[in-house]
């Protein structure tokens, strides 16, 4: 079952984003050679250039949890890993599926 995975970073005002954005591409490049890697898009805010949002989709979470941990990737993560000014977020979601009609909803 297809995944999508989102990614929001806000860099701290220090940041540099150019090496943040240079290192964001190597990831892409990355992602792409990856097993289950469908498609990914990367999106900056039009009114704070320092926040990010990356959507990536893959055909299984277990593929996306392989190239979380792939020894590359986590170098890159752990570069930036102070130089965010909050928490980034991240998210994975799985297609919904609507119930079978025929199917009784249950009862409380």
């Amino acid at each position: 079952m297809p995944v999508l995975s989102y990614l929001r970073f806000a860099l701290a005002a220090g940041a540099d984003r150019e090496a943040f954005e240079r290192d964001l591409a190597a990831i892409r490049d990355l992602a792409r050679l990856q097993p289950g890697h469908r498609w990914d898009e990367v999106g900056r805010d039009p009114w704070d250039e320092r926040k990010y949002l990356v959507v990536t989709e893959w055909d299984e979470v277990d593929e996306v949890r392989a190239f979380e941990h792939h020894p590359e990737h986590e170098a890159i993560i752990r570069r930036w890993e102070g130089s965010y000014s909050e928490d980034f977020q991240h998210r994975r979601f799985v297609p919904w599926v609507r119930p079978d009609d025929r199917e009784e909803a249950p009862r409380s």
